[in-house]
C-alpha cells in the first residue's frame, strides 16, 4: 500500500477531519508509520497490554470483548473503520487496553509512535482539536452504552431501545450477527432470538434477509424506550 493509497483512506478518519488528500500525505511524510495486517478471528490486542502507539484502523472490522470471572465473554462494542483504536487510553496514567481486541475480517491498522504523534498534535491545532473530539465522543458513547445497560432491564427493552436507535428506511439489521449481539446484551442468543420471533409474532418485525427485519413502527411500543 503506498504512501497516496494510505491518505485516501486517512482522509475518511475523523482524526483528519478538514484535512486535504495531499495535507495528509504531507503529515505521513513527516513522521514514522508501519501498515500492519491481520487475519479473521485474530487477537491482536488483550486487555491489560500496554499501548504503545497511536492505532488507527483502515480496514476490516474489530470486537472488543471483556471476560468475565467465569469465562464467558461479554461484548462491550463494535470498531469499524476509520477508529482509533481506545484513544482515552494512550495518554494518562494508565496506558493499557481495557478490553480484548478481536478481528472479524482481515484487518489492516496504521500505526504511529505515541511520542512521535505527541510532537505532531504539539505542532498542529486542527489535529490537536480532533483528537480531543475523538476523545470525547467516545467518552461520550460509553456513558450511553453504561446508561442503556442500567435503564433498560428486559431483554425486550433492550431489542426495542436498539431498533429505534439503529433502523433506518424502517428496516433494522442485527449486526454483525444475533450472536454477537446476544453478547453485546448480555443474554443467551437463544433467549435473543425468541425475543425477535416475539416482535415478528406481533407484526412488529418481518424477516427481510438474514439479520435484516421490516419495522412496523405502527405497531411500535408507545412508551419511550
Amino acid at each position: 500500500m503506498n504512501i497516496k493509497d494510505i491518505s485516501q483512506l486517512l482522509v475518511k478518519v475523523p482524526l483528519f477531519n478538514g484535512y486535504s488528500i495531499s495535507s495528509v500525505t504531507s503529515f505521513l511524510k513527516e513522521t514514522e508509520y508501519q501498515i500492519r495486517t491481520y487475519k479473521k478471528n485474530e487477537i491482536i490486542f488483550f486487555r491489560g497490554d500496554i499501548i504503545t502507539n497511536v492505532n488507527i484502523l483502515i480496514k476490516g472490522t474489530l470486537v472488543a470483548e471483556m471476560q468475565k470471572f467465569n469465562g464467558d465473554s461479554i461484548v462491550i462494542g463494535h470498531i469499524k473503520i476509520n477508529e482509533i483504536l481506545a484513544p482515552a487510553f494512550i495518554f494518562g496514567e494508565d496506558n493499557t487496553f481495557p478490553v480484548d481486541l478481536i478481528t472479524l475480517e482481515e484487518t489492516n491498522l496504521l500505526v504511529i509512535d505515541r511520542n512521535k504523534f505527541f510532537n505532531l498534535i504539539q505542532k498542529n491545532k486542527r489535529l490537536l482539536l480532533n483528537f480531543i473530539d475523538e476523545i470525547s465522543n467516545k467518552s461520550q458513547y460509553l456513558s450511553k452504552r453504561i446508561w442503556f445497560n442500567f435503564v433498560n432491564k428486559t431483554i425486550g427493552e433492550k431489542v426495542l431501545s436498539y431498533i429505534k436507535k439503529n433502523s433506518k428506511d424502517n428496516k433494522i439489521t442485527f449486526f454483525p450477527s444475533i450472536s454477537l449481539l446476544a453478547k453485546k446484551f448480555d443474554v443467551t442468543r437463544p433467549a435473543l432470538s425468541r425475543e425477535i420471533s416475539n416482535l415478528c409474532k406481533k407484526n412488529i418485525l418481518k424477516k427481510i434477509d438474514k439479520n435484516t427485519y421490516y419495522v412496523n413502527f405502527e405497531k411500535f411500543p408507545k412508551k419511550n424506550i
